[in-house]
């Protein structure tokens, strides 16, 4: 029977990089405060009656075949994919058809949402179950294998359970935690923020990767900039749960500022701009979405100034990009 999987992509607002082992261990734990949102990625999976594995990405417009497994090859351009069919080795063929809503390089976490999204519909076309952490671990595994550096696992737990999450890291494991905010709230979030595409595509894996052998190499305005972004994520947390639009903005703010600090190329004279155009129209706080350098912009204003902060940000030159929170994670149905 096909399968159709979709996963949300998500929005980072405070204490990325600190979900990469091992800096939480260097820094006596972490957290991680992000919100899955409406812009998904979508994953079909139809089983075949012989052994041939077909896979094509609709937004990539790339695809890979082979006549059994075996043949696939990894490596190549949809590489994440094949490695993930390599993981479950499913005893009959497939045919798998990927689609991501959101641009390339958006720093939405698009490839985590897609490795969930694909790996969900596996483990039933497979017979396999896992509980979330472990099914998660799975997933940070393939992808750091397929990037050739560390990941961190904050995306895979948006795109899971959905709406607002805050995401433990500790000595004793990682936990999750949903935000228990009234429905009034949550969807007064989807009011206040705006999100806008840069124009600029960004690789976190890069620049995480430039981040944490910074952290490792002893540079002491990039361990200062980490432990400062460990202590505005827990005042992120505690906003959301007091329900404050005022002080999610101060958060923001100040983990945008602290993430400048951390290491080179977080920002851009584009990014810079289109910041200041958003202040321009009173918005109160924005950051750059993933590990920075280009993607998307989050922006925090007021609802009655939304229409002005999105006009604003369009005339800048990036691309808004509608969205509203996305109360599920994955989600399965045959199709």
């Amino acid at each position: 029977m096909p399968l159709k999987i979709t996963a949300p992509t998500r929005i980072d607002l405070s204490g990325g990089t600190l979900d990469i082992f091992p800096l939480y261990i260097f820094e006596e734990g972490g957290l991680t405060v992000n919100m899955a949102i409406n812009l998904p990625t979508t994953v079909e999976i139809s089983p075949r009656n012989d052994k041939k594995i077909k896979v094509y990405s609709k937004d990539l417009k790339k695809e890979i075949a082979a006549d059994n497994i075996d043949l696939l090859e990894t490596n190549g351009s949809l590489d994440l994919i094949a490695r993930a069919i390599h993981f479950f080795k499913p005893e009959t063929g497939l045919e798998i058809t990927t689609e991501s809503s959101v641009p390339h390089g958006s720093g939405l976490a698009a490839s985590s949402s897609l490795l969930v999204a694909l790996m969900y519909g596996l483990c039933r076309v497979c017979g396999k179950e896992a509980d979330p952490h472990k099914f998660i671990d799975w997933c940070a595994n393939i992808e750091a294998r397929s990037l050739g550096i560390p990941t961190g696992k904050q995306d895979y737990y948006s795109a899971y359970f959905g709406g607002i999450s805050a995401i433990h890291f500790t000595d004793h494991g990682i936990t999750h935690e949903n935000s228990l905010n009234t429905k009034l709230f949550l969807n007064k979030i989807s009011e206040c923020v705006v999100l806008s595409f840069t124009g600029i595509s960004h690789f976190s894996g890069t620049n995480n990767w430039n981040m944490m052998k910074s952290y490792i190499d002893g540079n002491q305005v990039t361990r200062d900039c980490m432990r400062r972004i460990k202590a505005t994520s827990s005042k992120m947390w505690e906003a959301i749960k007091k329900e404050s639009l005022t002080d999610i903005a101060s958060a923001l703010k100040e983990e945008w500022s602290n993430r400048q600090c951390l290491a080179e190329g977080v920002t851009n004279e584009k990014v810079d701009s289109i910041i200041f155009a958003a202040e321009k129209a009173n918005a109160l706080a924005s950051k750059i979405c993933g590990a920075g350098g280009g993607g998307c912009l989050v922006t925090v204003c007021r609802p009655e100034d939304k229409a002005n902060v999105e006009k604003s940000i369009a005339g800048a030159g990036a691309q808004i990009l509608p969205f509203y929170l996305s109360h599920s994670g994955v989600t399965i149905k045959e199709s």
